[in-house]
């Protein structure tokens, strides 16, 4: 119950946040406190870690690289504890881009643990009475890693240069765009105050920019020269340029400036606002070696309550491992401090002679085990196939659930769909039922009268005499090749056949954009999140680029449904009250309901984490959401270590 009713008070509020802003003007939340769940406190002076001048070498007082006073931001959660300095946070990373990126990730808002949006890098905003205008204010002496001032020159540049020109392999993000699709026009007013202006009413934005765009800044004094030749088009002189920043060689400008520039955190020489910065000595600055290292940022600039300088531990380091297994073994010898486990794995855990923690979070996704049909797949017999109702169904019926739960989970979890979870916005017990009995026979009807005729082989073929074959795709090392050993034998004798092949997630993600994926299992973005309002992506087609269900799909190829599901996420757009927000929302996953796009085959399970003993102010209850960042929520600034 405790689960479920965070679940139901969580959702109550970011259902209520995105209409509050029409026809007011929000106060500008107090710049020196993290809110939602603080006592105000009066700090006497400023203290440091040993490490910035013994390790650093960094002489100078603390005070001089912090904001000024009433600027400095005070993490002072309920939850959190005075800590003290020192210490390595040990990870098992597998290179990939966001794994070390969303823990230390750092935006102009950010989500407290209650759903409410609070001021971050940014202090305060301010919204015009009809919507249109948001005026930003950011914290005055703000410095980046590299000590240079951090001002609203940095987030009006990377809008004007980096977002409008797509330099950053993104572009404007749907959080910059009116209800017309046009893009915001942003300007300076002065060195830490910027206005954000849209052609209509933008009730969301806040919420909408911190989902979608997090940081909206990037440090001009170091990316100028390289933009300017990327847009350009001196690909030359920008990969030169490039090479001046990072030290690194890359293929082309666009290669630079989606590493440089998106996965930002990831390159050596990149300033940042992080707690932490990719080290620049050479075997510890390459997240995809054998071992580096993120140190802490002497220019930070959040403290605790007694005026420590965060973040507490001094420097993350991460061992690149192949496998879950491996992951698991250095948990358990204490090699690493933390991991997002399997629940299978929790019995083991609890027995290590290591001192563990186990915490679980609530879960977001629509089910676990998704499969996902692209709607808008390239090949025309496949397009007609899996737009049809009929054969999602018998896709879904000719699975036995319960047996495939069991072998997958050891029991832990019973057979599911991909439905929301009781709590969530959307949920019914229908929903959460539909299409999950076993029939093996009815999924053979249905595939017929789909059109397909059973072959001499057993298998069923197109009308026009051409194998029907499922080419199923997923990311390597995700487990989706051991899921599909257990999963195909239930297709094939349903008559249904299918290959799989499993690939770097940098191919999938290219597959993906290129519209190249027929089928997905265990997709990189699954369906389902905490909001249909505040992250469209995974249940809104043309809202993102990685979806395997819609792939390219947007409104001008959409149609019937999923062009009515369109239509009202650019309702809800231009709707303030919050009444008919959640009505349009209810509208966008009844829609889902009926059709049921993508499948799941096993109930969504929690999230769990593993933490040594050692570590301090670990989040206990936290939600599993890449709206809130994943791990990010748990701030790993404020986390310290009691040996």
């Amino acid at each position: 119950m405790k689960k479920l009713n965070k679940w139901l008070a969580m959702l109550l509020v970011i259902v209520m946040c995105v209409s509050i802003l029409a026809g007011c003007k929000p106060p500008v939340t107090d710049p020196g406190e993290s809110t939602g769940e603080s006592t105000p406190v009066e700090i006497q002076g400023y203290t440091q870690s040993p490490y910035i001048a013994d390790t650093m070498g960094i002489t100078s007082d603390v005070t001089e690289r912090l904001p000024v006073k009433e600027d400095i931001m005070i993490e002072n959660a309920g939850y959190l504890e005075v800590g003290v300095f020192g210490g390595t946070l040990k990870r098992a990373a597998d290179s990939g881009n966001w794994y070390a990126g969303k823990p230390i990730e750092e935006g102009l808002f950010r989500f407290t643990t209650k759903g409410t949006i609070e001021p971050n890098v940014a202090k305060g905003y301010e919204v015009s009475a009809d919507g249109k205008v948001y005026t930003i204010h950011l914290r005055e002496g703000m410095k980046w890693s590299d000590g240079q001032p951090f001002t609203a020159e940095d987030c009006v540049w990377f809008y004007n240069k980096v977002c409008l020109n797509k330099i950053d392999s993104k572009g404007v993000r749907n959080c910059h765009k009116d209800a017309n699709g046009d893009a915001a026009t942003v300007a300076k007013v002065d060195d830490y105050t910027f206005t954000v202006t849209f052609g209509t009413p933008k009730y969301d934005f806040i919420e909408a920019l911190t989902v979608d765009l997090k940081w909206h800044y990037a440090p001009k004094h170091i990316f100028e020269a390289f933009v300017d030749a990327a847009i350009a088009g001196d690909d030359e002189l920008a990969k030169t340029e490039a090479q001046k920043i990072t030290g690194r060689e890359y293929k082309d400008a666009a290669d630079a400036g989606k590493k440089m520039l998106y996965y930002f955190w990831n390159e050596p020489g990149v300033p940042t606002l992080n707690p932490y910065v990719l080290s620049t000595e050479e075997g510890k600055n390459d997240i995809k070696g054998a071992y580096y290292e993120f140190v802490r940022n002497p220019y930070y600039w959040k403290v605790d309550k007694a005026g420590q300088q965060l973040p507490y531990i001094d420097k993350i380091v991460g061992v690149t491992v192949s496998n879950v297994d491996q992951k698991l073994m250095l948990l358990l010898d204490g090699t690493v401090d933390f991991e997002t486990v399997g629940m299978e794995s929790i019995p083991t855990i609890l027995e290590s002679q290591t001192k563990i923690n186990v915490y679980e979070w609530a879960g977001a996704d629509w089910g676990a085990t998704q499969l996902h049909f692209n709607l808008n797949v390239e090949d025309a017999n496949l397009k007609a196939l899996f737009n049809n109702a009929d054969f999602r169904q018998a896709m879904s019926i000719c699975v036995d659930r319960e047996e495939l739960a069991g072998l997958l989970t050891d029991g832990w979890l019973p057979g599911g769909q991909a439905a929301p979870s009781a709590g969530q916005l959307g949920y019914s017990e229908e929903w959460a039922k539909k299409w999950t009995e076993y029939d093996v026979a009815k999924a053979k009807s249905l595939l017929e009268g789909c059109g397909l005729v059973m072959g001499a082989d057993g298998f069923y073929d197109f009308a026009d005499g051409t194998d029907c074959v499922i080419n199923i795709v997923s990311v390597a090392d995700s487990g989706a090749a051991d899921v599909y050993k257990v999963l195909e034998p239930y297709f094939r004798a349903a008559g249904i056949k299918c290959t799989f092949k499993d690939s770097d997630r940098s191919n999938i993600d290219n597959d993906l954009m290129a519209n190249a994926v027929q089928v997905m299992l265990l997709p990189v973005t699954n369906i389902g999140d905490i909001s249909i309002v505040l992250k469209p992506n995974s249940m809104v087609p043309g809202y993102a680029t990685n979806v395997a269900w819609y792939g390219t799909m947007d409104e001008t190829t959409a149609t019937g449904d999923l062009l009515k599901l369109i239509e009202l996420k650019k309702q809800l757009d231009v709707t303030a009250s919050t009444e008919k927000r959640t009505e349009i929302a209810l509208q966008m996953l009844k829609l889902h309901e009926e059709n049921q796009w993508t499948l799941a085959y096993v109930e969504a399970a929690p999230a769990y984490h593993a933490v040594n003993a050692r570590i301090q102010n670990f989040l206990e209850d936290g939600v599993w959401s890449d709206i809130y960042r994943d791990m990010g929520i748990a701030h790993c600034q404020c986390w310290y270590i009691a040996e």
